[in-house]
């Protein structure tokens, strides 16, 4: 028996969308099941992250005895070695600066009209020694420092009472001003750590001698020689021994001053050796010498 086709009816369109729906989404559960089977599995997106490691349980840092302060008031001593000791001493103290005195300085001609100043640092403490005392100087014309240096270092040991000569050389027509920064020194209670020599002047020759200035300019000068002798009088041996000599005039100023370290042997003790210095005069002439000595023990 033959079906009547005529009595077929077509879907409605309500049930063709639902149909079209349940088509769409049997698509898109194959689609998702095939990339999920693919090598590399699901995209980095969508893969979940890895579980974190646990952290490893955290120990307590040792106790420290440093202290951090911030701002830190944090204090330099430029030039000074201090030792373990020196620092742990409730009691050490660094040289008085007051107790350093510069003098005015004197401005004289060398030989070849050339200026120089020339003055004088004295140790005014009555207890103490200044041990490697060092002066930045600056010496003005107005509001212009000048562009002077020091013709020699100071000894290593200054004791109470006793007068260095300084010399600064360099263009100085005149100055107005001198200011003087000493820098941070140690100090040694008496009798202090230099060793005892007895340095005395046997006698003075005062000369004059003559120069030549680029072949063609002849100049005079006048000098004084000073010969004298030096005995250890300390139980060790001793070597190095320097000598800042100066010349003074009837009105005791500086006329002359010089740095020189003796040619001795070394010495030692009550052994004694004689030696010479040449100084150079620029100012009036001289009416006295006097020596401050340094030396090394062994």
């Amino acid at each position: 028996m033959k079906a009547d086709r005529s009595e077929s009816r077509r879907l409605s369109r309500p049930a063709m969308a639902g149909l079209g729906l349940i088509l769409l989404a049997a698509g898109g559960y194959a689609l998702w099941k095939h990339t999920n089977l693919l090598p590399g599995g699901a995209p980095s997106a969508a893969r979940p992250a890895p579980a974190a490691a646990a952290a490893p349980p955290r120990e307590d840092a040792p106790p420290s005895r440093i202290v951090r302060v911030s701002p830190a008031d944090v204090r330099v001593i430029d030039h000074v070695r201090l030792s373990t000791e020196e620092l742990l001493d409730p009691q050490f103290a660094l040289f008085d600066p007051a107790a350093l005195k510069l003098s005015a300085p004197l401005r004289l001609l060398d030989e070849i009209e050339r200026p120089v100043l020339y003055a004088e640092v004295v140790n005014t403490s009555d207890r103490y020694v200044a041990l490697s005392p060092k002066a930045a100087i600056a010496v003005f014309d107005g509001s212009r420092a000048l562009d002077l240096r020091q013709a020699w270092s100071l000894p290593a040991h200054l004791y109470p009472g006793e007068r260095v000569p300084v010399a600064l050389t360099g263009r100085v027509e005149r100055y107005t001003e001198v200011k003087t920064d000493w820098l941070p020194a140690k100090r040694a209670a008496l009798p202090g750590p230099r060793p005892k020599l007895d340095v005395s002047v046997e006698n003075t020759e005062a000369s004059v001698g003559t120069g030549t200035l680029n072949f063609t300019y002849r100049y005079r000068y006048k000098y004084v020689t000073v010969h004298g002798r030096v005995r250890n009088d300390s139980p060790a041996e001793v070597e190095s021994v320097k000598a800042w000599v100066s010349l003074y005039d009837a009105q005791d100023q500086l006329s002359g001053a010089a740095f020189q370290e003796l040619r001795l042997p070394r010495l030692k003790p009550g052994e004694s050796a004689p030696f010479q210095v040449n100084v150079k005069q620029h100012g009036a002439n001289f009416a006295r010498v006097e020596i401050v000595y340094d030396a090394d023990a062994r």
